[in-house]
C-alpha cells in the first residue's frame, strides 16, 4: 500500500508550476473534449484495484483502495485525492458514449510517469483499467520502464461536489 501511496504521489506532485489551465485544454477537431465527458464522472469515488500486469512486482501493489475525486471548471478536469491532498489536471483523449479515456502526465529531469485510466461509466459505478509507465532516466539517457496495469472498479460516494468526501476524511468546527 505504501508503494502505492508514493506512485499517487509522484503522479500528483510532480506537476509543473506554470501548468495552467490553458495549457490542460485538450481541442480535437476544435471541439473540447472534456465537454464531452459524461456529468456521471464527477464527483467523489471509492476506487478498488487489482494488479492484472507488471514486469516488476516489487515496485507495485497487486491490490489497493483508492478514493478520486472528478471534477471540472470550465474546460479542465481535475483529479484529486482527499486523502492525500493530492491534485493534477488531467487531459482527455478520448470519448465514446459512457468511456472515457485520460491522461496524465509528470516529468522532471530523472523520471517519467504516464498513467492513464480508461473507465466506462455504468449508473453509480465505474469500471476499467489503470495503466501506469514509470520511465527513469540517468544523464539524460532512459534506464529502464517499469509497466503495472491495474483492473479498477469504482463505486459513487457523493454526486459533482469534492464538499462532501472531505467530510468523511477530515472533522469541521
Amino acid at each position: 500500500m505504501k508503494k502505492l501511496i508514493y506512485i499517487l504521489l509522484l503522479f500528483f506532485l510532480i506537476v509543473p508550476a506554470q501548468y495552467t489551465a490553458a495549457n490542460a485544454m485538450v481541442l480535437k477537431a476544435g471541439v473540447s473534449l472534456s465537454d464531452q465527458v459524461p456529468a456521471g464522472f464527477f464527483g467523489s469515488w471509492e476506487i478498488s484495484s487489482i494488479m492484472t500486469y507488471t514486469n516488476n512486482e516489487k515496485m507495485f501493489n497487486e491490490v489497493s483502495t483508492d478514493y478520486w475525486n472528478l471534477s471540472k471548471t470550465g474546460d479542465v478536469i481535475t483529479l484529486s485525492n482527499p486523502v492525500s491532498g493530492a491534485r493534477a489536471s488531467v487531459t482527455v483523449d478520448d470519448v465514446k458514449g459512457n468511456q472515457i479515456k485520460f491522461t496524465h502526465v509528470t516529468q522532471d529531469k530523472n523520471a517519467k510517469m504516464t498513467e492513464t485510466p480508461t473507465l466506462t461509466l455504468n449508473g453509480e459505478n465505474f469500471y476499467g483499467t489503470d495503466k501506469i509507465v514509470i520511465e527513469k532516466y540517468k544523464y539524460g539517457e532512459k534506464i529502464s520502464t517499469d509497466v503495472v496495469i491495474y483492473k479498477i472498479k469504482a463505486k459513487k460516494i457523493s454526486g459533482n461536489s469534492a464538499q462532501s468526501i472531505q467530510s468523511i476524511f477530515m472533522s469541521r468546527e
